[in-house]
């Protein structure tokens, strides 16, 4: 298997990895940092509807809100990290194959992510407890991610920069 930081194995089923499992802090790390991204994206059409009363605010938040962060899913799909997981340094594959999940199933991953929150948020502790440190999202569409070197913050990722 991958070199892991610590002597114990890795869990059976895991694909090889090149580091370690991400543990539930870096993963809230990078989580924090992409759910800043959609905050700073929806703010000046929050800001618009508070002062011009209008609900095309409103809409234009919701639009812009969900657009980045379909847009990150459509990254960690295709690269297996959003601007968040870039900074946090972890990485996100597919259980099945190890390799990255693909931008439909990076959008996938995302709604399924969503189901994390339904159960008072207990499925975005599963990692805390979970062999592979999987929140219930991930145990969904069968992803797991992992420790890899941090970058510097950018939006794009490094191909596309």
């Amino acid at each position: 298997m991958g070199q892991f930081a610590n002597t114990q194995q890795p869990p059976s089923g895991l694909p090889d990895l090149p580091g370690p499992l991400a543990d539930w802090g870096t993963r809230f790390l990078g989580l924090l940092i992409d759910a800043g991204c959609v905050f700073v994206a929806a703010l000046p059409f929050y800001l618009l509807t508070l002062v011009s009363g209008s609900p095309v605010g409103s809409l234009l938040t919701l639009i812009a809100a969900l657009g980045v962060q379909i847009w990150f899913a459509v990254q960690i799909g295709s690269t297996g990290q959003s601007p968040g997981m870039r900074v946090a340094g972890v990485r996100c594959i597919s259980l099945n194959t190890g390799q990255v999940l693909g931008d439909g199933m990076g959008v996938v991953r995302w709604l399924a992510m969503g189901l994390n929150s339904v159960i008072c948020y207990i499925g975005w502790l599963f990692p805390l407890w979970d062999a592979k440190k999987q929140t219930l999202g991930d145990m969904i569409v069968s992803t797991v991610v992992y420790v890899v070197p941090r970058q510097s913050f950018n939006l794009l990722p490094p191909s596309t920069v």
